[in-house]
């Protein structure tokens, strides 16, 4: 049992990080990579377990890393990270197991909400290995640079089924495990290399290095999180659009204030802001 001030699985797999963990039959179930990964909050904790590796839901939460001394460290470089912290304590940056995933995955995302994205990375997932009722393994690469427009359109992609196979051939362009090859350099050479495939700029990168090839350093800047970032270290620009400037601005004031832990600040207040906006638009329908 990993204890509640270590871990909450459910915000994890809710917060924007990873789109295909659903809430079934009282637990939590979803793919990373090969593995099926499942779990239910008990008295005190949570109850984890992955198959057909015993250790992969280990890797996927990152559990060798203490919650605690994480946020000490976030709160010691900003006090005013510690409400946020206070209603999140169990949140966790993730660690997904398969890049291509990812990069497929946050394809989706672009002018769209949680539901429809969850709908698309589920519909591309069912084109892989089914693992569980209704589970299955990301497909390959191979397999989405063959999907068609036509059929992604039909099932709710919009533009987006044309950009999909368009950079998932673009990576095949490149050579065997491209992405996995990102990984083993720098960050800001694969956030560099990311932004040359169609598509895809300084957000979507950012969020591929963070997730994807697991950079701590990434901080992807959306509307959420540019309203704190103009909140507290940019207030003359509060208001502005997310300009190719004010991104970089933001994101080089997080990555200097919390250095190494900065995709950690990032994830909390994101979804921080995300929960406080859907509780608002909830109020107002």
């Amino acid at each position: 049992m990993i204890p509640a001030d270590q871990l909450d699985f459910g915000a994890c797999v809710s917060s924007g990080q990873v789109f295909r963990f659903r809430f079934e039959n009282g637990l939590w179930r979803g793919v990373d990579g090969e593995n099926l990964i499942e779990a239910q909050e008990v008295d005190g904790g949570w109850d984890v377990r992955s198959s057909p590796d015993a250790d992969a839901w280990k890797r996927f939460l990152q559990i060798d890393v203490d919650l605690q001394a994480v946020h000490e460290e976030l709160v010691r470089r900003e006090p005013r990270m510690a409400p946020i912290i206070a209603r999140l304590p169990g949140l966790r940056t993730l660690r997904p197991a398969w890049p291509h995933e990812v990069l497929s995955s946050f394809l989706c995302t672009p002018n769209n909400h949680m539901s429809r994205i969850t709908k698309m990375a589920g519909y591309l997932a069912g084109k892989g290995r089914e693992l569980a009722a209704g589970h299955y393994t990301f497909p390959p690469m191979e397999t989405i640079a063959s999907l068609e427009e036509d059929e992604l359109r039909a099932n709710g992609f919009g533009y987006r089924g044309a950009t999909i196979p368009k950079v998932a051939k673009a990576v095949l362009d490149y050579g065997d495990d491209w992405l996995g090859r990102l990984k083993q350099g720098t960050y800001e050479d694969a956030r560099c290399a990311l932004m040359g495939l169609p598509g895809i700029g300084p957000k979507l990168a950012d969020c591929i290095c963070l997730f994807g090839l697991h950079f701590d350093a990434a901080v992807p800047i959306d509307t959420h999180v540019w309203k704190v970032c103009g909140d507290w270290f940019l207030p003359t620009e509060q208001g502005k659009p997310v300009t190719r400037l004010l991104y970089e601005s933001s994101r080089m004031q997080l990555a200097d204030n919390f250095g190494r832990l900065a995709g950690w600040a990032q994830q909390y207040i994101f979804y921080d802001q995300f929960l406080s906006y859907r509780q608002t638009k909830s109020q107002q329908t």
